[in-house]
């Protein structure tokens, strides 16, 4: 079923450019254009949200993955200097916390740091025959024009001339609305197959272009004219076998869509964009029942040939081949949302702390103490408030540690308190009553 959904999707995104003009805007030049950048800067942000019933939910490991991306959401820059060199940064948002990255890519290396490791990861690029950067580009470009201009457009797209605020400066352009419903996607698929297979000129263009592609990247597969129309035959008869499928129209209704305001200049390139995705029937999803993603971005300094990417350095670096252990050595134990996140996944939770181990003073004037006893070195105790905000932390060096808070409260409250062990997961947390100030 989550193939089929894919499918959807997939379709709804390819299908909100049309091939024919609307209101005298050529919907093709968006993706056409978008292929010729070399180099920007841009951002963009993006949520998810999930409804899940959890007790249908097979896998244990499957549930902690819904419970950690439920209600996730990022927030990106980028920098691209060239096609083979950028940069991103920004903050991927948990209900546990924060987790800042950055990444760096060039043509020798990718190195990627998280959550302000100490050591980032390098990962060594493929340094053997770089192909020709615009020659690939170029071909992608002549690849794509003759399948989208047998687009068909949906049914639902307007175009309105219109001024917007992209990155501080007003630009001049139009707005482009459309919305792709999931029961319209099988017409609007057929619509396009039919069209291609109509276009002896498009096939043939798809064909040098796919050929000349592959020949720049050190592929000697070819392809003929005949070979892709029987290919095209083929998807044609197995797509319309899927369709039959009784589960697939139960993903092809109007509760499921697509929906994008795209803004283009008026040399239609995208400047900004806001898109949100709604699955709202998702049978037989393993308890997944719903998903709802939201993106929007804007771009600009579209081609500037004075962008420049911002590399990560450090002294020492890890490489793909660091196990789990060797990365979570580089975290802050005591901070990092990331090692707290990958550790559920890898070790055992930590026994839960007995409230009769916690001690709390809240002190007038000076700064609130909470001590804990019974522990091991290395443990590391956290504190939380009763609203789920990470008060404090401090890894113990014996048997006790205190740990101390500006102000928990004038008035009588409630704290909450985990411990991790080296090499298990935090605790659940115990919740602690700390008396009104002295």
């Amino acid at each position: 079923m989550i193939k089929k959904l894919i499918i959807v999707i997939m379709a709804s995104v390819l299908f909100i450019t049309g091939c024919q003009a609307v209101k005298g805007v050529n919907l093709n030049n968006m993706i056409l254009n978008g292929s010729k950048i070399t180099s920007s800067e841009s951002k963009m942000t993006a949520s998810l949200d999930l409804t899940y019933n959890k007790a249908e939910v097979p896998d244990p490991d499957l549930l902690k993955v819904l419970n950690l991306v439920n209600h996730m959401k990022l927030e990106l820059q980028t920098k691209m200097q060239n096609p083979n060199t950028a940069s991103l940064s920004g903050n991927i948002i948990l209900k546990q916390g924060k987790i800042p990255f950055q990444l760096y890519l060039d043509k020798k290396y990718m190195v990627l740091k998280l959550d302000n490791a100490k050591k980032p990861v390098r990962i060594s690029m493929d340094a053997g025959g770089s192909p020709n950067d615009k020659l690939i580009q170029d071909l992608q470009t002549k690849l794509m024009s003759p399948i989208v201009r047998n687009l068909p457009n949906p049914k639902h797209i307007s175009v309105k001339s219109e001024t917007d605020m992209v990155h501080g400066t007003k630009v001049k352009g139009y707005k482009v609305h459309a919305v792709v419903y999931a029961n319209e996607v099988k017409d609007l698929l057929f619509t396009f197959l039919t069209n291609l297979s109509k276009d002896d000129k498009a096939i043939t263009e798809i064909v040098k272009a796919v050929n000349a592609l592959n020949k720049a990247t050190g592929d000697n597969t070819t392809m003929t004219v005949k070979e892709f129309k029987a290919g095209m035959a083929d998807f044609k008869t197995g797509l319309n076998e899927t369709l039959k499928d009784p589960q697939f129209s139960k993903v092809l209704t109007p509760k499921n869509y697509f929906k994008t305001d795209i803004f283009v200049n008026q040399y239609f390139t995208v400047r900004k964009s806001s898109s949100v995705l709604n699955i709202a029937s998702i049978p037989s999803g393993m308890g997944l029942t719903s998903l709802r993603l939201t993106v929007s971005g804007e771009n600009w300094n579209n081609n500037y040939k004075s962008i420049k990417s911002t590399k990560i350095s450090a002294s020492q670096y890890l490489n793909e081949q660091a196990s789990p252990d060797q990365f979570l050595a580089t975290l802050d134990k005591n901070h990092s949302v990331l090692y707290t996140v990958m550790a559920s996944f890898i070790y055992p939770p930590s026994k839960a702390l007995d409230s009769k181990q916690v001690q709390v003073t809240n002190n007038k004037g000076t700064l609130d103490r909470i001590t804990v006893n019974g522990l091991v070195k290395g443990d590391v105790i956290k504190v939380y408030s009763i609203g789920g905000t990470m008060l404090t932390a401090k890894q113990s060096t014996g048997s006790s540690v205190s740990l101390y808070v500006k102000q928990l409260g004038k008035k009588s409250g409630k704290i909450f308190v985990s411990v991790m062990h080296t090499k298990m997961a935090e605790s659940s947390r115990i919740s602690v009553v700390f008396k009104s100030e002295k």
